[in-house]
Order: structure tokens, then C-alpha cells, then sequence
């Protein structure tokens, strides 16, 4: 991952001052819960896909940081609520919130988060990011819906259904994270749909990984994730030769063949 970030990684330090600022609440208890939030992070995986997005077509800037800021908050929020629906203990290798603070307070403390995230995007020009990313939100929420109607009636579930269940469940963020990156830097329409076709691969290709790490619908992950391998490195042939553009290359070859 070093060497995936190294093209953003002063604007990285941005991110991580701003994002903490951000996260900053005005009582104690709800203050705590989001310290706890901010260590149990993973990769930072979303926030290095806006800012890479940015960084491909303009400079990163405070628009930049607020989209990036906004969809690790967004994201954070979504594995705070799945912990309590899924009665999840632990998250990352540590207890989950729900299982640190309670049910009440996981709950709380997720709808925080997504209020605190919408207030960063409340001003006119910003209407364009709010409008995907609350676009994204109501998709994902579909997705876990229809994951957990499969769970009931796997042996229905067909390839495209699979296929629908992820790229709401996951690829439309991913998908977004590289829309609102262009969108900050104001990229041309083109731009922003070449980052909307890498994202939506990224994403797919993402999720198959992750299904054959954790040993489920293994089959059909395992016939598709080549196939959205290359549509995913296709996506990255109308892009000019850059560094940024190596990064997103490298970071495409990491998410396929990653162990963990």
C-alpha cells in the first residue's frame, strides 16, 4: 500500500488531520465512542480512492477532502449499524462498537456519523457529492436487504442476482468514492464517467475477492473475478500514462490478489 498512496500521500495527511477534526464530538461518551471508531479503522481504502480520483484530472483540495471525509464517515456509520442488525462482536480483530458500548449507543453513534457527514456537504456547490453519495447510501441499503433474502432462498440466487446484490451491497460505493473524487476537482462529464466504469468494476472485483476470502459463494466469486479483473484494468486504458494512474493500476493487482 505504500506504494499505492505514494501519490497522495502528503494530501493523505491532510485527510487523516481533517477527518480526526471532523470526528471531534462536543460530549464525552459520544467523544469516546468516536476515538474508538477512528482505531478500529481498516485501510482506509475509500478515502485513498477519492483522493487518487482527485488527484487524476486536478489538485486535491478542500472539496477533496470533505467528499473523502464523508464517505469514510458514511462507511464507518454502515459497518456500525450492520454490527447490530448481523449481532456482531467484534470488527477488524477488536470488539465491534455494538459490543464495546451497547446496542443503544452503536445506534446512536452510527446515526451521528451520518448526521455529522451530511452537515460537511450542506453548502450549494457541494449539492453534486451530497446528491451521490445519498444516491449510494439508499442503493447499499437495498443490497443488505437483498443479501439477506438470498441467505433465505440461496439455491434461487442466480449469477446476476449475485452480481446485483454486490454492486448495491458494495461496488456503488466504490463507485461513488471515484465519481465525488472527480467531482471535487470539477473533472469534465467524460472524466467523471471514466472513473464511474473503473469504480463499478473496482468494486465488483473488490467483493469477489472478499466473498473467496471468507469462503462464501466461492464458485460463482471464483469464475467472475477474472473477468472483472480485466474490465477493471480496461477501465484504466483511457486514463493518460501518470503516476496516479500507475496507482490505480497497482492498487487494482493488490485488491485481486490480497490475502486478507
Amino acid at each position: 500500500m505504500s506504494t499505492i498512496i505514494s501519490p497522495i500521500a502528503t494530501e493523505l495527511a491532510q485527510f487523516e488531520v481533517f477527518f480526526e477534526q471532523t470526528m471531534k464530538a462536543e460530549t464525552e461518551p459520544m467523544d469516546d465512542i468516536m476515538h474508538y471508531v477512528q482505531e478500529s479503522r481498516g485501510k482506509r481504502l475509500r478515502p485513498i480512492l477519492v483522493l487518487l480520483s482527485a488527484k487524476l484530472f486536478g489538485e486535491v483540495n478542500e472539496r477533496t477532502l470533505r467528499a473523502a471525509t464523508f464517505v469514510e464517515m458514511m462507511h464507518s456509520a454502515t459497518l456500525i449499524h450492520d454490527d447490530v442488525v448481523d449481532d456482531a462482536d467484534e470488527r477488524r480483530g477488536k470488539a465491534s462498537v455494538k459490543a464495546q458500548f451497547g446496542n443503544h449507543s452503536a445506534v446512536l453513534a452510527g446515526d451521528y456519523l451520518l448526521a455529522k457527514a451530511m452537515l460537511l456537504l450542506s453548502q450549494p456547490d457541494e449539492y453534486n457529492i451530497l446528491q451521490e453519495m445519498l444516491r449510494t447510501a439508499a442503493a447499499m441499503s437495498e443490497g443488505e436487504l437483498m443479501q439477506g433474502a438470498s441467505v433465505v432462498r440461496p439455491n434461487g440466487r442466480t449469477t446476476d442476482a449475485y452480481l446485483d446484490i454486490i454492486i448495491r451491497k458494495t461496488a456503488t460505493l466504490l463507485r461513488a468514492c471515484c465519481v465525488v473524487g472527480a467531482f471535487s476537482v470539477n473533472a469534465a462529464h467524460e472524466q467523471v464517467q471514466q472513473m464511474a466504469d473503473f469504480g463499478l468494476n473496482f468494486g465488483i472485483l473488490f467483493q469477489l475477492r472478499d466473498d473467496m476470502l471468507d469462503g462464501e459463494n466461492v464458485e460463482q466469486a471464483q469464475a467472475l473475478l477474472p473477468v472483472y479483473y480485466e474490465k477493471t484494468m480496461k477501465a484504466l486504458e483511457g486514463f493518460p500514462p501518470s503516476e496516479t494512474t500507475e496507482a490505480l493500476r497497482d492498487l487494482t493487482v493488490f485488491c485481486a490478489e490480497r490475502e486478507e
